[in-house]
């Protein structure tokens, strides 16, 4: 992951706006340049330097896409339990915890998402 990567990851996640993560990457960029040194070495580790930066909104887009695949995991065992031949199985370890194997797979796959979502660069950013 590129540094830009990580500061937009940290940015978002002390709750700044998309609009403040894309200035403070673009500041970054055109210091470093203008100064023609990294941007680590200039202005240290992503997290202190994202460490300056908060903002208003309380979750990450990440943390929503993340609250959204529980929530879907949290239906499929609520679905499961109420009923549970809609699914049809007939292993008796899959049975028993459909629910749950459902639940744990939408959160890893809500977990790789928000993860994507959260150390995306800003539109109209280029490193």
């Amino acid at each position: 992951m590129s540094y830009y990567q990580d500061l937009a990851q940290n940015l978002r996640r002390r709750g700044c706006e998309e609009d403040q993560v894309l200035a403070v990457l673009t500041e970054v960029r055109e210091t470093t340049t203008a100064a023609g040194t990294s941007p680590e070495s200039e202005f240290g580790t992503p997290e202190e330097k994202a460490a300056g930066y908060s903002g208003e909104r309380k979750r990450s887009p990440g943390r929503f896409t993340l609250n959204i695949f529980g929530l879907l995991g949290l239906c499929c065992v609520a679905v499961y339990a109420i009923w549970p031949e809609i699914f049809g199985f007939t292993a008796p370890v899959l049975r028993e915890f459909a629910g749950m194997i459902a639940m744990l797979v939408l959160l890893i796959i809500g977990a790789f998402a928000a993860g994507f979502v959260d150390t995306r660069l800003p539109k109209g950013f280029r490193e």
